[in-house]
């Protein structure tokens, strides 16, 4: 995804911060708190593993990712489209989650356990992923002084309900 910054050089200071966002709901969540201009926001595709590693990051110091839960875990977990039940309890599990609370999920859709954490205010495993999400995106870009930032958002929030900050 190459981002032509020949006409936001002024709005989004040459590109040096960009935000790749999954969904209206996302985006709006994330200009509410950092109030970049629009010409730094830019939609996801349909794989947001895929748009990441289609990004042009050149001209780029910050890239903020802003996602639901379900991107999220794509990218926690390096997958393109949806991830496998299993290796969401994995990762649940390396975030803290007990045997005991995953086993109600192995049926489940990876969807699911969302609600499960958010209404449990389980908000230090939401932290974890996405700070895995945010260490997976810098090991696979490989690319020294960028700054990457991965925000969960939800669905009817214009909120950010986690981050790795």
């Amino acid at each position: 995804m190459s981002l032509d910054n020949s006409s936001t050089e002024t709005r989004c200071d040459t590109l040096k911060e960009v935000v790749l966002y999954q969904g209206e709901d996302a985006k709006r969540s994330h200009q509410k708190l950092f109030s970049l201009h629009d010409s730094c926001y830019f939609p996801a595709g349909d794989s947001i593993v895929a748009s990441i590693l289609s990004l042009d990051l050149q001209n780029i110091s910050k890239l903020h990712i802003s996602a639901r839960w379900e991107a999220m875990l794509e990218i926690a977990l390096w997958t393109s489209g949806k991830p496998l039940m299993r290796d969401v309890i994995l990762l649940l599990k390396r975030a803290g989650v007990g045997d005991d609370e995953t086993a109600p999920f192995k049926e489940a859709e990876t969807g699911d356990i969302f609600p499960w954490l958010y209404y449990g205010n389980r908000f230090d495993i939401l932290r974890k992923v996405c700070n895995t999400a945010k260490t997976r995106i810098d090991s696979k870009l490989e690319r020294k002084k960028l700054l990457v930032y991965c925000h969960l958002s939800m669905d009817g929030s214009e909120r950010i309900i986690a981050s790795n900050l």
